[in-house]
């Protein structure tokens, strides 16, 4: 499983892709394709991660990057926000069917504040 620089604040993300199946990952690559483009490296990112695990799935190997590879500088005062807004929309499911993204959002939060750091 390549990873890319940031390898430990990267690992929950692996793990939490992991956990979701080929539909949630198709649905949420398309969802970053078809949302509004406010916080456009924020979309990339998670667009990214989720063709990683894809592609992974299918012994295709490629670094799964660090947020900071994909989220310009400018875009860093609202990511976190995005985030914790995309979160809490998959978090109001009443049929408990998102808690796997749910998950999957927590852990790359956790990758967003974790790469703050080095800002």
């Amino acid at each position: 499983m390549p990873l890319g620089s940031d390898a430990t604040d990267l690992m929950p993300v692996a793990a939490a892709l992991a956990e979701l199946n080929d539909g949630e990952l198709c649905a949420l690559v398309d969802a970053t394709n078809n949302a509004p483009q406010i916080v456009p490296g924020l979309l990339a990112w998670i667009g990214h991660a989720c063709d990683w695990e894809l592609n992974r799935r299918a012994y295709v190997d490629f670094p799964l990057q660090s947020p900071d590879a994909a989220i310009p500088p400018e875009e860093d005062a609202a990511r976190i926000v995005a985030m914790m807004t995309l979160r809490a929309r998959f978090d109001q499911d009443a049929s408990g069917s998102a808690g796997a993204v749910v998950a999957l959002f927590d852990a790359m939060i956790r990758a967003l504040i974790g790469g703050e750091r080095g800002h």
